[in-house]
């Protein structure tokens, strides 16, 4: 399934609004799929939110990984 891409390139005023609309889709389908497979709504919705939740932390991780990274690296040539 293809998702829309953002209306304009760099921050604009509704770009939040535009990412969710253009995932919705892609969401809902997620959503039903996993319930025809037998799973309920409670859990899917608290997998997915599960998810999220990890990759974040994992993004945010590997980000301050990567500026310490940088830093020692910067320290080193001191």
């Amino acid at each position: 399934m293809k998702i829309k891409a953002p209306k304009a390139t760099g921050n604009y005023p509704d770009r939040f609004e535009d990412c969710q609309t253009a995932i919705e889709e892609v969401f809902v389908q997620l959503v039903v799929e996993a319930t025809r497979a037998g799973w309920r709504h409670e859990e899917v919705l608290a997998a997915i939110t599960s998810v999220a939740d990890i990759t974040a932390i994992a993004l945010d991780t590997n980000g301050k990984a990567d500026v310490e990274i940088r830093l020692l690296k910067l320290m080193k040539k001191k």
